[in-house]
C-alpha cells in the first residue's frame, strides 16, 4: 500500500506534470508563456515539499500516506527537470550531470537502509546546510528580478497547486480508492523550498538556460510559498466538502481500533 501511494504520487506529481511542461515547452520554445519560462515551471511542477506533507498526513492521512514520503525524497532536487529537459530536447544535459544528481541519492538509500544509524546521524543534516547554500543562492540573485518575477512567481505557484494538486486527487481518488479521504494527496502539490536552486543548478548543466536564471529563480522562490499556504488550505477545503477531515489513527490493516474503520 504505502509503495503504491509513492508510485501514484511520483506519477502525478512529478512525471506527467513534468512531461506537460516539457510538451508546453516543445510547443512555444524555453522562453515559455507570460514572462514565465519552461524552466521556472519545470522546477517548481516537478517536485514536492516533504516536511510539509509529513505534516499534513500526520494529522488527516495515514500509515501509506506518511509512508509515501519517498516520494518527496526521490523528486527532491534538480533530477526530474534535468532529465525531462534531457528527454525532450530543450536542453544539452550531459549524462554525467544526471548521474551526479542521483546517484547520491542512490547511495543514501542504500546505506540507510544497510545501517538505520546513518538515517539517526544524517537526519539534522539538511537543516544545518540550508543557510549555507541559501546565503550563496542568494548573493547572486538580483533585488530587480524578484521584483519583476514576483506577480508571475505567485500565478507559477498558484498553477503548481491547482494542477498538481488535481492530479494525484484523481490518482487516489480513482487509482487507490481513498474515496473522501482522496483530498488529502492535493497536500502534495508543493514546490520544495530546495528547487529555488534547481535553475542554477540546470544553467551550470547547460549555459543556454543562464539568460533565464534570475528571474525563474524568483518566480520559483514565489511558488515555493504560495504553494506551502494554497495547497494545504485546499486539500482541507476538499477533504470538508467530502467528510474526510477527521483525523486517522496508525492502524496497519487487520490492527485496527474497535469503532475505527479502515478507509478504502
Amino acid at each position: 500500500p504505502v509503495l503504491a501511494t509513492t508510485g501514484v504520487i511520483l506519477l502525478f506529481k512529478t512525471i506527467i506534470p513534468a512531461a506537460l511542461v516539457a510538451a508546453l515547452g516543445l510547443m512555444v520554445g524555453v522562453d515559455g508563456i507570460l514572462g514565465i519560462s519552461i524552466l521556472a515551471l519545470l522546477a517548481s511542477f516537478d517536485n514536492s515539499n516533504g516536511g510539509l506533507w509529513l505534516a499534513f498526513t500526520g494529522r488527516y492521512g495515514d500509515y501509506r500516506d506518511r509512508g509515501a514520503y519517498m516520494a518527496s525524497a526521490i523528486n527532491d532536487g534538480p533530477f526530474f527537470t534535468l532529465l525531462f529537459l534531457g528527454l525532450s530536447g530543450l536542453g544539452n544535459i550531459p549524462l554525467l550531470t544526471l548521474l551526479a544528481a542521483v546517484i547520491p541519492l542512490a547511495l543514501g538509500f542504500i546505506v540507510g537502509n544497510l545501517d538505520a544509524k546513518w538515517t539517526e546521524v544524517m537526519r539534522p543534516v539538511p537543516n544545518i546546510v540550508i543557510p549555507f547554500f541559501a546565503f550563496a543562492l542568494g548573493t547572486g540573485i538580483d533585488l530587480g528580478a524578484v521584483l519583476s518575477g514576483g506577480i508571475s512567481g505567485i500565478f507559477v505557484g498558484i498553477a503548481a497547486t491547482l494542477i498538481t494538486g488535481a492530479l494525484v486527487y484523481f490518482g487516489y481518488r480513482f487509482i487507490l480508492r481513498r474515496g473522501v479521504k482522496s483530498g488529502v494527496g492535493i497536500a502534495t502539490a508543493t514546490t520544495a523550498g530546495n528547487s529555488i536552486a534547481t535553475p542554477a543548478i540546470v544553467a551550470a548543466a547547460d549555459p543556454t538556460f543562464a539568460p533565464y536564471v534570475d528571474v525563474a529563480t524568483a518566480q520559483v522562490a514565489s511558488a515555493v510559498l504560495v504553494t506551502a499556504i494554497f495547497a494545504p488550505l485546499l486539500a482541507t477545503w476538499v477533504l470538508k466538502r467530502q467528510g474526510g477531515l477527521e483525523p486517522v489513527g496508525d492502524e496497519v490493516p487487520g490492527t485496527a481500533k474497535p469503532g475505527m474503520e479502515q478507509v478504502n
